[in-house]
């Protein structure tokens, strides 16, 4: 049984599984036998008996002559007594060894034995069984999941499919928070009425059998008293919670403020709540409390030391990173575990996309310390509502904090698609990594490796059609994973076939056909029109409708700036059809722009200025009247107005003032404009927009200014003939 003894040959190497969670150590040998054998059962009597159900549910156990003995236990037990010496001496450790004729499942405890039955159960999956020796522990003691995300929470169902999915991938905590669950928090004096509560004792029970912490937190800060009635009130909660098989529980104060938020009156209530309930009972493990403070970003000087040395040493306490939405790294845990005077428990916000719900998150999970399993207590990902998508990134969680050092994340991500669409892996990898990364959100967090092979090949719209059905055809064979991402695959459709519609355009043009033109775009708007109308969640009662977008950062902005270009040489070389073509309100052009009857002017045009700006003038200029000519154009990326002087090109900033290229590139981002029409006087109101702010414009009798709060109708913006 040494691991030297274990040879294979290159035949044999073929089939190696690829195991998830990724072992601390794994040595691989030659075929041991078929799958298609039986199995005997040594030592169940006493073996942790969800690992022995697991085993009578997967495989085909028999006393018949020829079945493989599985020889199953826990340190201590007689059936696994000569391999002790064998089983990892750390909590849910376990030891596996595959051979001709014998399977040793031994656990370091009743987890471990758990884990080894489920790493068994991966490789007795394959058509040939290998030999293998596998000695297995865990990097982070708590790993899991937080169902903390505001909007629909998980259904029943999703759950315990969830529950099952854990136990698969050795993930041991699930933190019961969402937001919208009125007993968690708003109403968290109230017990759960009856029917809630016999569907919370179910979940609890499922998600012990795989070996799941169920945790569930209670949310009392948006109204606490700090009495003792309410201290009093919490244990009650929790006591009920007790009733229903809970034996972890959690006190959150996020996203609160006022009295709510103190520092020393939370870790009192921490403190009582430890006397008073949690050493009053054997089986219930230490408090998880979430801070109001919980980042960086949002710590004060006193708060997080006042809980660090007056709260429990014991209470562990979540934390974010150095923003909500952040990445953890070894300096990121230095840095909080000096403040609180322990190890930090991580509420990891990925790959949750409450506030970017437009977007799936499935590209793959990096960005995280691999030299942080021992500065942490805990390890939680804070998911999307949507719960069989979610699975994507949750897989490599788990690969993750099961054996950190080694932890891939892109060949994590590559093992995470088929486990979860065998039977269309390529079709949903595809689908993934056109849905990656978050867009410009107020967190700031971005991920790289969207539509990694789009360079604009019409091959690439037909690919996203021909996708999209293909997972939509699978959806027999995954019918909840297909459920959830439906609304974004088809809208990965529409995005398919109007950039094919986009291609005939482009080719229509280049012919001179304007007819043709017309009626591929009447279809790429048509396209258009019914991606817009797909709404995720469109269901009464739903808390959140998502409108979904794909591709949002590559091919998505590409195709729309693609077809206004189209458009715009449209517009200059036909008149056919003007009429079907989208209207703007200010026509790409050259225009006058005057307040009052004077004209904006750049009087000090040179090709070396920078900084200064235009002036208002009362007379035309006939020498030089390119100074007083401005083009006005729609930028096709922001859909929002550049204003640049006809005789230098110079632009119009966000202060009202000129810059160059040279002096400061143009930012479409921060350089281009808002125009509004008050068609009761038929003057204009010009806004910054974008990274420029909101400031409207202004002006006095020399010059313009963005300074003011209110639009300003004053602009009177002339074509120019």
């Amino acid at each position: 049984m040494a691991l030297a003894a274990l040879f294979c040959s290159a035949a044999a190497q073929a089939q190696q599984v690829d195991i998830s969670p990724l072992p601390q150590q794994i040595t691989w040998g030659g075929e041991a036998f078929h799958n298609n054998t039986a199995y005997t059962l040594v030592g169940a009597d006493k073996a942790d008996p969800d690992a022995v159900a697991l085993l009578r549910s997967h495989l085909r156990i028999s006393n018949e002559a020829g079945a493989v003995r599985i020889v199953v236990g826990e340190a201590g037990d007689k059936a696994v007594k000569g391999y002790k010496k064998l089983i990892p001496a750390k909590g849910e450790g376990y030891y596996l060894s595959v051979k001709p004729q014998e399977v040793v499942i031994a656990g370091r405890d009743e987890a471990g034995t758990y884990y080894g039955a489920q790493t068994f159960l991966q490789v007795a999956a394959q058509p040939q069984v290998m030999e293998c020796e596998v000695s297995d522990w865990p990097s982070v003691d708590c790993r899991g999941v937080i169902e903390g995300f505001y909007g629909n929470p998980w259904s029943h169902q999703d759950r315990l499919r969830q529950f099952e999915f854990y136990g698969q991938n050795k993930m041991n905590i699930y933190v019961y928070g969402p937001k919208d669950d009125p007993y968690h928090r708003a109403h968290w004096r109230e017990p759960y009425p009856a029917d809630e509560a016999a569907r919370l004792k179910e979940l609890v029970e499922a998600a012990h059998k795989n070996k799941v912490q169920f945790v569930w937190a209670i949310h009392p800060g948006g109204d606490i008293k700090w009495n003792k009635a309410d201290s009093v009130a919490v244990v009650n909660k929790l006591e009920k919670m007790y009733d229903l098989g809970v034996r972890t529980f959690a006190v959150f104060f996020d996203d609160i403020w006022g009295e709510g938020a103190k520092g020393d009156k939370q870790a009192g209530l921490l403190n009582y709540v430890t006397d008073q309930f949690v050493r009053k009972h054997t089986d219930v493990q230490p408090l998880i409390m979430c801070p109001t403070e919980y980042n960086k970003a949002w710590a004060g000087r006193e708060y997080l030391p006042t809980l660090g040395t007056t709260m429990y040493p014991e209470v562990r306490i979540m934390w974010t990173g150095n923003s909500v939405v952040d990445m953890i790294e070894a300096n990121d845990m230095e840095w909080i575990n000096s403040q609180i005077k322990r190890k930090a428990f991580i509420w990891l916000n990925y790959p949750v996309n409450d506030y970017c719900q437009s977007r799936l998150l499935m590209g793959k999970t990096y960005g995280n310390g691999l030299d942080i399993a021992d500065m942490v207590s805990g390890f939680c990902s804070n998911p999307m509502e949507y719960a069989e998508a979610s699975k994507v990134s949750l897989f490599s969680i788990a690969d993750y904090t099961w054996n950190m050092p080694a932890y891939d994340a892109q060949k994590s991500w590559e093992r995470a698609i088929p486990a979860l669409m065998p039977t269309c892996a390529d079709a949903f990898k595809f689908f993934c990594e056109n849905n990656v990364d978050l867009g410009v959100t107020g967190h700031g967090l971005r991920r790289e490796g969207e539509s990694p092979y789009f360079s604009g090949n019409p091959a690439y719209f037909m690919a996203l059609s021909a996708t999209a059905q293909q997972l939509l055809a699978d959806s027999i064979n995954h019918p909840e994973m297909v459920r959830e991402i439906e609304p974004w695959v088809r809208s990965m459709d529409y995005l398919g076939q109007r950039g094919v519609a986009f291609g005939s355009m482009a080719w229509d043009l280049k012919k001179n056909d304007s007819v043709a033109f017309i009626g591929h775009y009447r279809a790429y708007q048509a396209m258009e029109e019914a991606q817009k109308a797909i709404v995720s969640r469109d269901y009464e009662g739903s808390i959140v409708k998502a409108k979904p977008l794909v591709s949002g950062d590559v091919v998505t902005p590409w195709l729309k700036e693609q077809v206004q270009t189209l458009i715009n040489r449209y517009k200059k070389e036909h008149t056919y059809g003007l009429d079907v073509l989208p209207s703007q309100l200010i026509e790409n052009g050259e225009y006058f722009i005057k307040v009052n009857g004077r004209y904006l002017t750049d009087a000090q045009a040179a090709a070396d200025r920078v900084g200064d700006h235009p002036v208002f003038q009362t007379e035309r200029d006939v020498i030089n009247p390119q100074r007083q000519q401005w083009v006005i154009e729609l930028d096709v990326k922001t859909e929002r107005y550049k204003i640049t002087n006809k005789q230098d090109g110079r632009y119009i900033n966000e202060l009202g003032t000129f810059w160059r290229s040279k002096g400061n590139p143009y930012s479409a981002d921060w350089n281009t404009y808002l125009i509004t029409l008050d068609k009761a006087t038929g003057r204009y109101a010009i806004q910054n927009a974008g990274n420029g702010g909101r400031a409207y414009w202004s002006a006095d009798d020399t010059r313009i200014n963005a300074n003011a709060n209110e639009a300003q109708f004053i602009f009177e913006i002339e074509p120019i003939k």
